[in-house]
């Protein structure tokens, strides 16, 4: 693909060239790793610096950026949105994804019962269990289970060691990644002490399912609790990463984003719209309302209703947190003055008292 070629497909003004030059692009890359033939994005302020030094031939960035060009000759692309108009073009250059061919894989193991729509393809050493529906069009890659009654609308997505536990129930085209459990039994337990101080602890019976709506992705090593009884939700075009914790009767609004490592206990209910970024930690039975963002490293202990940012733990609105982060240094910068002062009064007594 030509320079100019480059620049129609992402809508952009074709920069204008020294003696008709019209590069070739080769591939894409990063600001940092970027060689003649690549082109890269800028989206991020943080990395402006990168631009002047970098060697791609073209970089994509917005359309107000007031940066100059690569000292190394590269042209700038300017659009509306680097980060969209680079993901339309990194295909181009990139592997294609491996494509799954319709059937059922010789070692797999599917019960008589279990009902497969149209174009399914399901992997080597996959169970599929007794009563379970796969819509038309789903790919069900190796080792993945999906026990008893478990059913997957249309165009789903299952990859590698995924478990769908019994009576789970997923949308359309929702794509789960390596190792995620859907439906393991939430954490509940009774505890009991006999008369003679012995202790007996319980299992509460975690009889419900979770339900995942249309559109929704889940990273690898989630795990998503069944309800102690209903239904854990999670709602429409929800997004999930790696290794995110939500236990039994959690309830999510639709388009939320939950970033790795949040962990989310039992029975709170998110709103629409909300985002959680990493290794946040909320309490049980709480009401997060729509709109909010609780920032990273955050622990919610109580309900957050009014939308906007929210930060430490507890967790409070983020200008109100950064108050209080700034009061140590504060106490620091007095204690520091006071030190100062008191050594200067000594000084002056110290004078004061040699005088005749």
């Amino acid at each position: 693909m030509r320079l100019s070629e480059l620049a129609a497909l992402v809508g952009a003004a074709a920069p204008a060239a020294d003696s008709g030059a019209d590069p070739e692009i080769t591939g894409v890359s990063s600001l940092h790793d970027a060689l003649p033939g690549d082109v890269s994005f800028l989206s991020n302020p943080k990395y402006a610096k990168q631009l002047s030094a970098t060697r791609a031939t073209a970089v994509l960035v917005s359309s107000d950026c007031e940066l100059p060009p690569p000292a190394a000759g590269g042209a700038l692309l300017r659009v509306s949105s680097p980060d969209l108009a680079f993901a339309k073009v990194v295909p181009l250059f990139t592997r294609p994804q491996p494509s799954r061919e319709p059937g059922v894989h010789p070692t797999a193991v599917v019960d008589p019962t279990a009902r497969l729509g149209k174009g399914v393809h399901v992997g080597p050493l996959c169970v599929i269990g007794p009563d379970a529906e796969i819509g038309d069009g789903c790919v069900i890659e190796a080792h993945v289970v999906v026990a008893d009654g478990a059913k997957l609308g249309r165009d789903c997505h299952l990859y590698p060691m995924v478990s769908i536990r019994e009576y789970c129930r997923l949308g359309d085209r929702v794509t789960i990644h390596n190792g995620t459990v859907i439906g393991a039994d939430g954490f509940g337990y009774n505890t009991k002490v006999g008369p003679d101080g012995s202790i007996a602890v319980e299992k509460i019976p975690q009889l419900g399912i979770v339900e995942i709506g249309d559109d929704v992705e889940i990273g690898a090593n989630t795990t998503i609790d069944r309800a102690r009884f209903g239904a854990t939700s999670i709602g429409p075009h929800t997004k999930i990463d790696n290794l995110v914790q939500i236990g039994h009767n959690v309830r999510t609004g639709p388009y939320c984003g939950i970033v790795s490592q949040v962990g989310i206990a039992g029975s709170t209910h998110l709103g629409a719209g909300v985002m959680i970024w990493g290794q946040a930690g909320l309490a049980g039975h709480l009401t997060i309302g729509d709109r909010v963002e609780i920032l990273a490293h955050a622990g919610v202990a109580g309900d957050l209703t009014q939308p906007g940012q929210y930060l430490g733990s507890p967790a409070v609105p983020k200008r109100e947190a950064l108050r209080v982060f700034h009061v140590p240094r504060a106490v620091e910068n007095l204690k520091e003055k006071i030190a100062a002062l008191e050594a200067r009064v000594r000084e002056l007594e110290s004078g004061a008292a040699k005088a005749p």
